[in-house]
Formats: C-alpha cells, structure tokens, sequence
C-alpha cells in the first residue's frame, strides 16, 4: 500500500509542476483577458490588410505596365 501512496503523489507533482508550467489557475483579470485578445486580433487584421494591399498593388502594377504596352 505504501507504493501506490508513492505513485499517487508523483503523479500529483508532475501534474502540478506542469500546471504550474503552463499558467492553469492564474488569476487573469478580465480587462488583461481583453486587451490581450483584442491585441491578437487587431495584429491578425493588420496583417490580413497588408496582404491583401500588396496583393492589390501587385495587380495594379501589372494591369499599369500591361496598359502601357497595349498603348506603346
């Protein structure tokens, strides 16, 4: 019986240290919870705009240069 008490408080610790590892049980407050999400999306909207710009400005540049062709 000693042994399974041994087992059980190994496997307490290892939870608790990987726990303790990845932030479980962190008291967030809820306007950091906020702002931390409003961060990420508003970095995931930045950079979706500057690709789809570039890609906008790609298209524009090649339609330009092919117009000047047609034309000279």
């Amino acid at each position: 019986m000693p042994q399974l008490d041994i087992d059980l408080l190994e496997d307490f610790l290892f939870f608790a240290f990987i726990a303790f590892l990845l932030g479980f049980g962190d008291d967030e407050s809820e306007d950091a919870a906020i702002e931390r999400s409003s961060e990420a999306y508003l970095a995931q909207y930045y950079l979706y705009n500057c690709k789809t710009i570039s890609a906008e400005s790609t298209i524009v540049s090649k339609a330009a240069s092919a117009l000047y062709i047609l034309l000279h």
